[in-house]
């Protein structure tokens, strides 16, 4: 469950930690699509994220599907995550 507290009701180090996902994690590792906000999300294998149906802060041209290589962990701010494939932990903000 994603905390729905502010920030401001924190330390500096305890909102750091909120902010840095350690609110929680979920795996996902089908192709619904998996409402967060997440602040996080590393590959456990190769994966296909579908940005079409995912809603991020991505800017500019965002190509329809992008690849996260297992291991690798991109941040930014994921309100929802769709995968065409692979598996995902991603960490709540």
């Amino acid at each position: 469950m994603a905390f729905k507290k502010s920030l401001h009701n924190f330390t500096v180090v305890e909102a750091q930690n909120l902010a840095l996902g350690q609110n929680g994690a979920v795996i996902i590792d089908g192709t619904d699509e998996i409402t967060g906000p997440f602040i996080a999300v590393t590959g456990l294998e190769a994966s296909v994220v579908d940005t079409s149906e995912c809603t991020t802060n991505l800017s500019g041209t965002v190509p329809a599907t992008f690849k996260i290589p297992e291991g690798t962990t991109i941040y930014g701010q994921f309100d929802s995550i769709e995968l065409d494939s692979g598996s995902v932990i991603a960490y709540y903000k």
